[in-house]
């Protein structure tokens, strides 16, 4: 590092009031270690992503994006879009921080400042998630994580207020009101394996995964998925029952990672996804990256191109 930009959510995750604070001893780590650097804050959802453009332009070697992993995302798409070879880093201030988990990187911003001193940038190929909002087809780049189906619907529910509150136990809250209330739509997924055959099925959430360890309790969670290896880990739940969900969720969360009835998992390339024929396409709603997206149809694929990822020697 010599020339780094920090982007910084005022609004991600709690104690707001200790932001600033948090931001100061960033830059002073890097100052002192003798790295040039400025601290931005995100003024509007999107603005991160505009503004690591702008700073490409200002010979900025590295970005550090400083927030949750819908932060990151942002900092990422601004990245890849403008063609740099500037590294991305993260210090983790939201609710989640699922990459920043991965990555190895300690919760407290100081520390996790100096730690990414001494990581080195690699190669990454990106996802990429193509779907559609109220004013047509959009497309995105993404890091560790997609879903369709029940876990954006589950995005959608969760109010910001609980959020801010619980932090990612607020998602938990309403994955079980959601459990008591109702079931879960079905919507059909096509989706290639890495020898490139196509398979098709009829689920209520896949989900894509690329991260390796997990936050929370979740953290015993063990799939096979590298943020190194060129594909996803899809989970395909081909059941609306409740109770396969839960039975998933405790497997997990104990981390014994049973096998759960109607819950398979593969390795693939991408996968497309599309609504019944008796369903309106805009009841499915996508995330990426644990940041609430848009509705069918939706496209999953990896990125040819890459984008420089601080990470551990």
């Amino acid at each position: 590092m010599q020339k780094v930009l920090v982007i910084y959510n005022p609004a991600s995750g709690a104690k707001k009031e200790k932001r600033a604070q948090a931001i100061a001893q960033v830059l002073a780590v890097l100052r002192s270690a003798g790295v040039q650097a400025e601290a931005v804050a995100t003024t509007h959802a999107g603005s991160a992503t505009v503004q690591t453009e702008q700073a490409m332009a200002s010979a900025f070697d590295t970005v550090l994006a400083c927030g949750g992993d819908g932060t990151v995302n942002e900092v990422l798409n601004g990245l890849v879009r403008s063609g740099s070879q500037a590294a991305l880093g993260v210090i983790p201030l939201g609710s989640g921080n699922l990459l920043a988990t991965d990555l190895l990187l300690p919760r407290h911003p100081e520390a996790a400042a100096r730690m990414l001193l001494r990581y080195k940038p690699r190669a990454i190929r990106p996802g990429k998630i193509k779907y559609q909002s109220k004013d047509g087809p959009v497309e995105r780049y993404l890091i560790v994580a997609t879903g369709v189906g029940s876990d954006a619907e589950l995005m959608y529910r969760t109010a910001v207020e609980e959020k801010e509150r619980y932090g990612m136990y607020a998602y938990f809250l309403e994955m079980f009101r959601m459990a008591v209330r109702r079931k879960f739509s079905n919507f059909n997924v096509e989706w290639l394996d890495t020898e490139g055959n196509r398979h098709q099925e009829c689920v209520t959430l896949i989900m894509g995964i690329r991260a390796k360890k997990f936050p929370g309790v979740l953290r015993g969670m063990r799939l096979g998925s590298e943020l190194t290896r060129g594909d996803y880990r899809i989970m395909l739940f081909k059941t609306d029952k409740v109770r396969h969900f839960l039975h998933y969720f405790v497997s997990v969360a104990s981390g014994l990672n049973w096998k759960v009835p109607h819950v398979d998992l593969a390795y693939s390339t991408g996968f497309r996804c599309t609504p019944l024929d008796s369903q309106p396409p805009e009841s499915i709603h996508c995330e990426c990256d644990g940041e609430l997206l848009g509705t069918l149809p939706v496209e999953v694929s990896i990125e040819q191109k890459t984008f420089n990822l601080l990470m551990a020697g």
